[in-house]
């Protein structure tokens, strides 16, 4: 072999995602759907509906118990692991460290802590600003790759609406101590300005589920207008006497979702964006088989308008903790070409 003859460079396949950490984020993320909505929703709704339905209620309640510690349970483990990789991995900068390590560790044990009791305000104010912190500094490490992108600005949203409505909700409880209309007036404020963050966050999802795709984009808005009339039949019969049982459920359930204090903004707008929402959820959850960074951007849709209360506030955490092995993931190596899209496409072969 001619000396002079150089050697080839071995080929590199691009990267391909793999769950952070060992977690199964697609199966965590439909579990956490149903949990919430069990949890939150269905069973607060079923008490006083109707009668004889004690067994189910219990039945309903054991399960959304036994769903509600699987979620707390996975995401205080990968939290904490996530804590513990982040402490020992030098790629990120010690801003980025010292800010995701107090944030994740506290929202593990303030997590913990809440599966036993109610949380004080306080403390619960805690685990909201811990959540938005580690959301908010994710999301500037997620701008790196391209195919983490979408969830970087996923995260900020995220992290802008959980702020201004934080702070919508603490003025609007301090008004009402005080008597304050103006006060009030301005918890409506701060909350409209987080319901239009909302709003980008959900129009974000629909645009990268129907990108190039303009009757996906068609379909998604026809199903959410679809649930926004099954919910406003439920409403409006369930005001009627002699509603039958799952009318009521129904319209308790979706009413719970428009917290208090309201935005500047009609009610039936905020149903259009709770359906479009929750349609949004489940279409990224049926993606994620072909795009796995999906399933955490569905994490972030469950967590929307609700990261004072602790299980959103983890699922949050937990999208961000994920986001430096999916930069990581998402990288391409030195000679590599970045890859473009959601997520890195897979190699031929293992």
């Amino acid at each position: 072999m001619p000396a002079s003859a150089e050697a080839q460079p071995a080929k590199v396949s691009p990267p391909s995602w793999e769950p952070p950490g060992g977690l199964p984020v697609t199966a965590f993320a439909v579990v956490a759907l149903l949990a919430s909505t069990l949890g939150r929703s269905i069973l607060p709704a079923l008490f006083g509906a109707a009668t004889g339905l004690a067994s189910f209620i219990d039945r309903t309640q054991h399960v959304a118990s036994f769903l509600t510690q699987m979620v707390a349970a996975g995401g205080v483990a990968f939290t904490l692991r996530a804590v513990a990789m982040t402490f020992t991995q030098g790629s990120f900068g010690i801003g980025y460290r010292m800010l995701v390590i107090p944030a994740g560790t506290a929202a593990s044990v303030l997590t913990m802590a809440a599966t036993g009791r109610a949380l004080e305000p306080d403390l619960a104010c805690t685990l909201v600003v811990a959540a938005l912190a580690a959301a908010a500094a994710s999301s500037a490490v997620a701008m790196l790759a391209p195919a983490t992108r979408a969830l970087g600005f996923a995260l900020f949203l995220s992290a802008a609406a959980g702020a201004f409505e934080l702070a919508g909700i603490r003025v609007g409880q301090n008004a009402v101590e005080n008597a304050s209309a103006a006060g009030y007036r301005l918890a409506g404020v701060l909350m409209t300005v987080g319901f239009a963050f909302e709003v980008l966050l959900v129009s974000l999802a629909f645009g990268l589920l129907a990108a190039r795709r303009g009757a996906r984009a068609l379909l998604l808005s026809l199903l959410s207008l679809l649930l926004v009339m099954i919910w406003g039949y439920a409403i409006r019969g369930a005001t009627e006497p002699g509603a039958p049982a799952w009318e009521i459920v129904m319209a308790r359930a979706v009413t719970s979702w428009l917290r208090a204090p309201s935005p500047l903004v009609p009610a039936a707008a905020r149903l259009v964006l709770e359906a479009a929402g929750t349609v949004g959820t489940v279409a990224l959850l049926v993606t994620s088989r072909r795009a796995p960074l999906a399933a955490l951007f569905a994490l972030c849709l469950l967590a929307r308008g609700a990261t004072d209360v602790p299980l959103p506030a983890l699922l949050l955490v937990v999208a961000a903790l994920a986001v430096p092995a999916s930069v990581q993931s998402a990288l391409p190596p030195r000679g590599v070409s970045p890859v473009r899209g959601l997520t890195p496409e897979p190699t031929a072969s293992r």
